[in-house]
């Protein structure tokens, strides 16, 4: 009888998930790890489903450690555990897929669209926009659980019920879901769809912006990563040339991934481009060795193409690189190499940290790194002094 019980919620689950384009895959997933579920609870004799048996069954059964650094898979499932009991808790659970189209209730859309709109006039990136829609689609979703379907039926309480409603996820998601719920509640006053402006009762949630250290690999780590590349052949040849843009340039993956032959200029040796993260432009000097290793591939390892995107993919019908393998590339080099990566990031991310690690040591100024890199302000690059000060520690440990 229990085991139904957890089968209907798997059965809600599924249903939401195929009912919102989640992918195939993903659906896959969810089915997977809710089979061993079941199975597992019947084998220990286990009623009720909580949240604390479904740690205990991916710790059990996959090797999950809670202090450790998550593999994709395991991340994978404890969403999809998580997912199940949010359904049990409020009858419904956050929407976290990125990659699809975001229903906004009939009732929320006008105002939503001229929110939207607003932003953008505003300045925000287009990029920026989709978790915008993202983090309204997610309030939305809370407020017609609780039978909210219109704009001026929402109350303080309402805001401050879906502030608990989002507790599982960090401080920092919290704070950034509550901003965009903030603007749009005033926004909303401020163009009468609201009598009241309910603004104040969407709280900034405080955390410390240095408390995620980045990952970084020491220049020893980072030659040993680079050795690990065979590029006597074509595959190798981009990988190589791609490893070069992160480590030696620090450039984005989806700034590498989108680099036109327009982007360089080979006769003043620049590098150009327009960020995908930030919509801001970018132009770094094209180092010897990045320049040849780009200039290698292009002739003897780049398939035959019409596309005119620098990195492609080697298997037919040659499309454009897809920046979401470059983690799978990386962290199997790093795993080549035998470097000790615990604690540690395994993916592209963590050779620009160590570029920015690399130039701290070297007393590279604050605002040149963050030139460099990228950023909109010293601000974000001042997350890099962590690293310096957390190696100063362990070298004073060891003296």
């Amino acid at each position: 009888m229990q085991e139904m019980a957890i089968s209907r919620t798997i059965g809600q689950v599924r249903q939401r998930l195929e009912e919102n384009g989640y992918s195939k895959g993903k659906i896959q997933q969810f089915n997977s790890t809710t089979n061993q579920l079941v199975k597992f609870m019947a084998q220990q004799g286990i009623s009720d489903y909580s949240m604390d048996i479904g740690i205990r069954f991916i710790e059990e059964h996959y090797g999950f450690k809670s202090d450790g650094t998550l593999s994709r898979e395991n991340q994978g499932r404890l969403q999809d555990l998580t997912m199940l009991s949010e359904v049990q808790l409020h009858g419904t659970f956050m929407m976290r897929h990125r990659n699809r189209s975001y229903r906004i209730p009939e009732g929320f859309q006008k105002a939503t669209d001229e929110f939207l709109e607003h932003r953008r006039f505003v300045g925000i990136v287009e990029r920026n926009m989709g978790t915008v829609e993202l983090y309204l689609e997610r309030f939305f979703h809370y407020l017609t659980s609780r039978e909210i379907d219109t704009i001026p039926k929402i109350t303080g309480e309402h805001i401050q019920g879906y502030l608990r409603y989002i507790s599982a996820f960090s401080n920092q998601s919290k704070d950034h879901m509550m901003r965009t719920v903030r603007q749009f509640m005033e926004f909303c006053w401020q163009n009468d769809y609201h009598p009241q402006n309910l603004a104040s009762f969407a709280p900034n949630v405080h955390y410390d912006k240095r408390a995620r250290i980045p990952s970084a690999y020491s220049y020893d780590d980072v030659m040993k990563i680079l050795g690990m590349v065979d590029w006597n052949n074509p595959v190798g040849k981009r990988n190589y040339a791609i490893l070069l843009l992160i480590t030696r340039l620090g450039l984005r993956t989806g700034d590498v991934s989108g680099l036109r032959f327009e982007n360089f200029d080979w006769e003043h040796n620049r590098l150009t481009l327009t960020q995908h993260k930030t919509g801001r432009p970018l132009t770094l000097p094209l180092l010897e060795d990045v320049g040849l290793a780009v200039i290698d591939y292009l002739k003897f390892g780049r398939p035959v193409s019409g596309s005119n995107t620098v990195f492609l993919s080697h298997k037919y019908p040659f499309k454009d690189f897809n920046p979401s393998s470059l983690y799978r590339i990386v962290s199997e080099y790093i795993h080549k190499a035998g470097l000790t990566v615990q604690g540690k990031k395994r993916g592209p991310h963590s050779l620009r940290h160590s570029l920015a690690s690399r130039l701290l040591e070297e007393n590279v100024p604050l605002p040149v790194i963050s030139e460099i890199l990228g950023h909109a302000n010293t601000e974000t690059t001042a997350v890099y002094l962590s690293i310096g000060i957390d190696q100063l520690r362990r070298c004073a440990l060891e003296v």
